[in-house]
């Protein structure tokens, strides 16, 4: 866990920034692994500050906001990130590290409103689209696992976890993870997955990182996971975090699972083999990885807790995937 952030800390820090008379005005609930403040300016313009402790790693920070800024380049809704009054856009100050955003105004997703549902389709499809031609070289972490890691370091990660909750009542989930990396290696071949199309990922798409006025998507935030993967992984996290029922629940409403694919498709037709891939990639990301749940004790999370409700939602949405059937596949 880290320190508390004094009102005299955070007032030198902005004193970095060409802001007149800028003042945080408070915390916002805007991230579990990372610190944001809302903060205002003479001016009334308002920005967010944020210290990063999901990723500590000052070279991946700087990938990120770097990715961040070539992304708005291209038109696509996200906040700008400032430069201090040196030309950074990453500030160092007592081993901290840290950024300044523009504030988006917005509100989160409502799961009420079909037209946002469509809007996020649209939205992922275009992201997908538009980073295609970003070239920056990747800063890769140990806690953001990738995909292929259950074909290339499938056993090493199941040995980790293993390692990790031996002895603490979770012989059922791992014997259940076995089972499931077993099934998925031997019905998709390392030679089937390759062809899936491929680039940069999200990877964390979903109602509280975005923020919409009406139907229109504002913004996109939050790229500390961020990394090369299969598209397809975006569609099937996003169709569930999007076409669920509500915040909390586990039930795909299959009106929104089929209003999100039509929209995805049309700016960025889904191949057959994407299709097909739907229900195994919806599975596959929330599958637990060793590092990942370093990064969770060293905030003082539950660990263990965590491990088991990922596995819970791993079973839960692989059945959600076989009742939606055919909506997967355009039916």
């Amino acid at each position: 866990m880290s320190a508390p952030i004094t009102e005299e800390a955070l007032s030198t820090i902005l004193r970095q920034y060409p802001l007149s008379e800028a003042r945080a005005l408070g915390p916002m609930e805007a991230s579990k692994r990372n610190d944001n403040f809302l903060v205002e300016d003479a001016m009334g313009q308002r920005y967010v500050l944020r210290r990063y402790r999901r990723n500590p790693d000052e070279r991946r920070i700087a990938f990120q906001l770097r990715f961040q800024q070539e992304l708005r380049r291209r038109g696509f809704p996200t906040a700008d990130v400032l430069e201090t009054a040196a030309g950074d856009l990453l500030l160092i100050e007592a081993g901290n590290s840290w950024a300044l955003f523009t504030y988006v105004e917005g509100d989160e997703f409502d799961f009420t409103r079909m037209g946002q549902v469509a809007e996020a389709g649209r939205r992922l499809a275009q992201f997908h689209t538009v980073t295609d031609s970003i070239e920056l070289e990747e800063v890769t972490i140990p806690h953001n696992p990738t995909a292929r890691r259950w074909w290339t370091h499938g056993e090493e990660e199941l040995a980790a976890l293993e390692a990790m909750f031996r002895g603490e009542g979770v012989e059922d989930e791992l014997t259940f993870l076995c089972e499931w990396r077993a099934s998925l290696v031997r019905e998709w071949p390392l030679v089937r997955l390759d062809i899936l199309p491929s680039g940069w990922i999200h990877s964390d798409f979903h109602g509280r990182n975005v923020v919409f006025v009406g139907d229109e998507l504002r913004g996109l935030f939050d790229f500390d996971p961020l990394h090369r993967g299969f598209w397809v992984e975006d569609v099937a996290h996003a169709l569930f975090m999007f076409g669920r029922e509500s915040r909390g629940s586990r039930r795909i409403r299959p009106q929104a699972a089929r209003l999100f694919l039509h929209e995805y498709h049309r700016a960025r037709p889904l191949l057959d083999d994407e299709r097909a891939a739907l229900p195994m990639m919806a599975v596959l990301v929330w599958s637990p990885s060793a590092p990942y749940h370093e990064l969770l004790r060293r905030d003082g999370e539950d660990t263990l807790a965590f491990f088991r409700h990922y596995v819970e939602l791993m079973r839960d949405i692989g059945a959600e995937m076989a009742r939606l059937g055919s909506v997967l596949i355009g039916g």
